[in-house]
């Protein structure tokens, strides 16, 4: 026994005599000790009831045998009446002759004496006294339970609690009790009646009351969770039982102490009630013990059990079958018998704390409640009084601790179970990143050799022969077939382990099997072979996913295809309740009847040479039927040797039908636009005459010379290197690259890296990425798109793809190139004649006064013009001194245009060199003099300033002039054009384009206007001497 073992003894006996203990104490330092009744007579005088409480009737009351009398009766002509104990059975006494008695009839008198002046309310509270009675207190009824009567046809059986009241105002208070017993073996008064005021009745019953129904509460929960967890768990048949534990205990406490049953349903007939009394009685124990034999296995000998289970079927028949009188004649054999079973339940749980020593705690509770269980029953045979309470609070405390236990064992169950998920998903995620490395490292240098191929044939190599041609053909097509193969073997290895997800939507079967059809017929045409489509007319939606539908199709027809020279293969359907059957008939060898078992099988190819002469590897209707299957329908075939075979499988229909018009239409348009449809050349280059660079980085060789073949085929210069370091350092040196491709898995910078880096100077517009690489998961294109990836490829790659992809990226690079001149010739295009009007009157004035102010507003000017129509500047940034200078040229001009009208303020940050979009201040500072400050009489002030704010640099426009009205600015900003400023939203369109963030606008008439940008601080955007050089 460990260290703490003892003080976790001790805490589970504190908490199982917790209630025990405290009525003990109770009884001990009460001092107001109730007295007892002698000869009859019961002095309360000295009783007081508002510190005492009720007092119960008990000790030696006068019995007349075989008398019913009442208050009015004359007590001279009665029987010579017999004092007897109470309480009690009254088999003993009920008899002159002194032979015991069970049924028959008496009146049971006491006398009390009541303190002197006694004038109030009092009553009395009936708990037990068998069979029927009737009470009067000081010659009023005052309740009765059931009809005592003198012959059992014209009484009434019935033993129910209640309680009654009577105004007493007298010093002598006679109490009678009719009681009559006919329905058990043991009549009298068992439990003595209580005695007080009012109040202390009222109490009385609401308390015992409020016992049964927490105790009933208490353990209908539990039952109902037990009983919930069971039905879910079938295998745990223990929480069966200590539901059923529960359940029976709780109608024990129903039918027992206050007898709630008998006072909500009134008219339940009284043998019943005492009937559901004997079962839960016999139930309550024996379920207790099925539960603790299969919670503590090995604990509880199976022969006990069997003989228990026996012994309670007799003990369930006898009580159900016979009268109660005669059955209650083993009451005490049945209470020997659940002694036996508690007691036996004791053992098997001492002997179970080996098994539970981790929650030795909570198995001591139960034990220890187990114990009071006993202990209560042996009282209740030496025929000893013992408060109801206690026997229904071992009860609970049993429930619940046995509860924590559960909930113990199946928190411990989960957390085993969680790490071995978590351990599962870890070696399923190592399983898919071998899987995908696995996949790359095979797949891609078989198609780097079929590409190569293709490639070749397709003359990047120069003019084949005829003879290099077809075996050029031979290694695409062995190429194709090997790649086939390596899918196969994937989809069947994710088939088994269950890692193919199925997207269930309403799908055309028109659409996909007509597409299905065209691509077997390019790929593995042959000239005797016609494929057909026989699909009737509002063929519904079927509930599947669109891409399993395709690959069950595609496996199929290329199935019937390799087994048919010549003739037909046909796919055909029909409609059947809820469910479509497709067939896919061919007129082919066939199949022999002894083979129509396994053709499903994985790696069956036939069983013969015949069979394996076409080659494959027995997969493709395996991965059919499991894909079928998870679809949930079926697939079977029929087939006749040397006339062909067709094969069929089912797939249900979609609730969901109205799309079924638009696929259709959709499908048809389709298929129209694909007849219609012409060889068209090949598309050029939206600048015709110019070559695009690209540049390709991957470690793989094959795969390098693949990608030059492929791109040099369509008139572009590729730039190939091998690792991401090579590739910083060549667009270092060719800053011209229209686009980037890379692989992403490479020794030193990985693809990501490199995206990274190149993101860190040029744009997504400036220079697209296209990535390629072996992983599909949603999660790696995510990610790659986050490094700055413009596309993504998996390999292996088609090269029609590739080629498309290719041309998207390099017209995209070559639009934004187009764009940056027309945005610039759009702005150069706003500086209006009269401005230059303006300008050459100002300076005329100025020369005959001031000659050499003229000549500085000259060069002013030249400034601003140079600037303005620069056109070779083709970048989307530049310099922001080449930006300042075009700037403060205007201002000076329109300076000494206004003179002191305006007034100019800068305030620049010198330390800060960036590079901004050309034409993005001048207009903006044009706007607030024209607009803002000249609109005034006395003109205003404008003022730049330029600061670096953290990770931002700053532009703020700021002028005193008439200002606008907030609807004045979201038209500027937002609204259509004509209805705002068009340098303003050109200016503000680029910004949010290249930094994602615009012009911010603060302004209120009369108030004058404040314009703001934020342009970030970064390697991308900082003025470094190579690019300045460079520019």
């Amino acid at each position: 026994m460990g260290k703490n073992d003892g003080w976790i003894i001790l805490a589970s006996v504190a908490v199982v005599m917790l209630l025990p203990l405290i009525i003990m104490v109770q009884m001990v330092l009460n001092p107001h000790v109730p007295p007892r009744a002698q000869d009859g007579i019961l002095d309360l005088r000295g009783w007081d009831f508002a510190a005492g409480g009720v007092v119960p009737l008990e000790g030696e009351w006068e019995m007349y045998r075989s008398e019913l009398l009442y208050p009015d009766d004359d007590l001279t002509l009665a029987g010579k009446p017999a004092t007897v104990p109470v309480p009690g059975k009254w088999n003993a006494y009920l008899r002159e002759d002194g032979h015991p008695g069970i049924t028959g009839y008496a009146t049971f008198r006491l006398e009390i004496l009541m303190p002197e002046g006694t004038n109030g309310i009092y009553g009395i509270h009936m708990k037990n006294i068998r069979s029927a009675s009737r009470i009067f207190l000081a010659g009023e009824p005052v309740g009765a339970s059931g009809q005592p009567s003198t012959d059992e046809a014209y009484g009434e059986q019935r033993n129910i609690p209640f309680v009654g009241y009577a105004a007493l105002n007298e010093d002598r208070v006679e109490v009678l009790v009719q009681i009559a017993n006919y329905s058990y073996s043991s009549g009298g008064m068992i439990i003595p009646i209580a005695f007080g005021d009012q109040k202390s009745i009222m109490s009385s019953r609401e308390l015992a009351v409020g016992i049964d129904w927490m105790s009933m509460v208490g353990l209908f929960i539990p039952a109902c969770l037990f009983m919930v967890v069971s039905r879910l768990r079938k295998s745990e048949s223990s929480m069966l039982y200590l539901g059923l534990f529960c359940l029976t205990a709780m109608l024990y406490v129903f039918t027992h102490g206050e007898k709630l049953m008998g006072n909500l349903i009134p008219g339940l007939d009284y043998v019943l009630f005492m009937k559901l009394q004997f079962a839960c009685s016999v139930l309550v124990y024996y379920f207790l013990l099925r539960y603790v034999a299969i919670s503590l296995p090995g604990t509880i000998s199976p022969a006990f059990v069997r003989a228990a289970f026996w012994v309670t079927v007799v003990m369930m028949g006898a009580s159900q079958l016979l009268p109660p009188i005669i059955f209650s004649r083993v009451e005490d054999v049945m209470l020997a018998t659940s002694f036996v079973s508690v007691g036996y339940v004791l053992y098997a749980m001492l002997r179970g704390l080996k098994q539970q020593s981790e929650n030795l705690f909570f198995m001591m509770v139960s034990i220890y409640s187990i114990m009071a269980i006993i202990l209560v029953n042996v009282l209740i045979m030496l025929g000893l009084s013992v408060p109801y309470s206690i026997m229904l609070f071992e009860i609970i405390v049993f429930v619940f601790s046995q509860g924590v236990l559960i909930a113990i064992r199946y928190a411990a169950s989960f957390s085993e179970v969680e790490a071995l998920s978590e351990r599962l998903l870890t070696l399923d995620g190592l399983k898919d990143e071998f899987m995908a490395n696995t996949s790359h490292e095979l797949r891609t240098p078989l198609h780097g050799i079929v590409n190569i191929a293709q490639t070749m044939l397709e003359g990047s190599s120069g003019q084949l022969s005829r003879k290099q041609s077809d075996q050029l053909s031979m290694v695409v097509s062995t190429g194709k077939r090997l790649s086939a193969l390596i899918n196969d073997i994937l989809d069947f290895a994710k088939l088994k382990n269950g890692d193919i997800a199925i997207q269930r939507k309403p799908v055309d079967l028109e659409m996909i099997a007509s597409s299905v059809i065209e691509i077997v017929r390019h790929v593995e045409a042959k000239p005797s072979l016609e494929l057909r489509l026989q699909l009737p007319e509002g063929l519904p939606l079927l509930d599947t996913d669109e891409d399993r539908l395709y690959q069950i199709l595609f496996n199929l027809l290329g199935n019937a295809i390799k087994f048919t020279h010549q003739g037909s293969v046909t796919v055909s359907a029909k409609h059947h309740g809820d469910r479509v059957t497709v067939a896919v008939a061919d007129t082919g060898i066939g199949i022999r009847p002894e083979r129509m078992g396994t053709i499903f099988d994985a790696y069956d190819q036939g069983g013969s040479a015949i069979y394996r002469s076409y080659k494959g590897t027995g997969l493709g209707l395996s991965i059919t039927r499991k894909l079928v299957e998870l679809n949930g329908g079926r697939i079977w075939a029929e087939s006749t040797p040397g006339q062909g075979s067709i094969f069929r499988f089912t797939l249900p229909v979609a609730a969901d039908q109205s799309r079924a018009g638009a696929a259709r239409e959709l499908s048809a348009g389709l298929l129209t636009a694909a007849a219609m449809a012409e060889p068209q050349e090949e598309t050029t280059s939206p600048e015709q005459g110019e070559r695009s660079r690209i540049l390709v980085v991957d470690d793989d060789q094959v795969n390098l010379q693949v990608l030059i073949n492929a791109l040099s085929l369509e008139k572009h210069e590729v730039i190939p290197v091998q690792s991401g370091v090579e590739a910083l350092d060549m667009l270092q040196r060719n800053p011209d690259i229209d686009l980037v491709i890379t692989d992403w898995m490479m020794p030193g910078i990985s693809g990501l890296e490199l995206c990274r880096r190149i993101r860190e100077r040029y744009l997504l517009s400036d220079l697209p990425i296209l990535m390629l690489t072996a992983r599909s998961r949603s999660e790696d294109s995510q990610t790659a798109f986050a490094s700055g990836a413009s596309d993504y490829l998996s390999k292996p790659v088609d090269l029609g793809e590739l080629r498309a992809r290719v041309r998207t990226l390099v017209e995209l690079r070559s639009s934004v190139k187009q764009s940056i001149r027309t945005e610039i010739a759009y702005l150069q295009a706003q500086i209006k004649p009269h401005f230059l009007y303006n300008a050459m009157n100002t300076i005329i004035s100025v020369c005959y006064d001031d000659p050499d102010k003229a000549i500085q507003l000259l060069f002013e000017l030249s400034q601003y013009l140079r600037s303005s129509f620069d056109f070779q500047n083709r970048e989307r940034t530049k310099p922001l001194a080449g930006e300042l200078e075009l700037v403060k040229s205007y201002l000076a001009l329109e300076k000494a245009r206004f003179d002191e009208q305006l007034v100019i303020e800068y305030d620049i940050d010198e330390s800060v060199r960036v590079l901004i979009p050309p034409l993005s201040l001048q207009p903006i500072v044009e706007n607030a003099v024209r607009h803002g400050v000249m609109q005034q009489e006395e003109g205003g002030t404008v003022k730049l300033s330029i600061r670096q704010l953290d990770d931002v640099i700053e532009f703020a426009i700021e002028d005193n002039g008439v200002g606008m009205s907030p609807e004045r600015v979201q038209a500027i900003f937002n609204g259509p054009r004509g209805t705002g400023g068009v340098g303003l939203r050109n200016i503000h369109q680029r910004l949010r384009s290249i930094y994602g963030t615009g012009l911010e606008a603060e302004s209120r008439e009369g108030a004058g206007t404040t314009i703001r940008f934020h342009i970030p601080v970064s390697p991308g955007n900082s003025l470094s001497e190579e690019r300045s050089e460079r520019r």
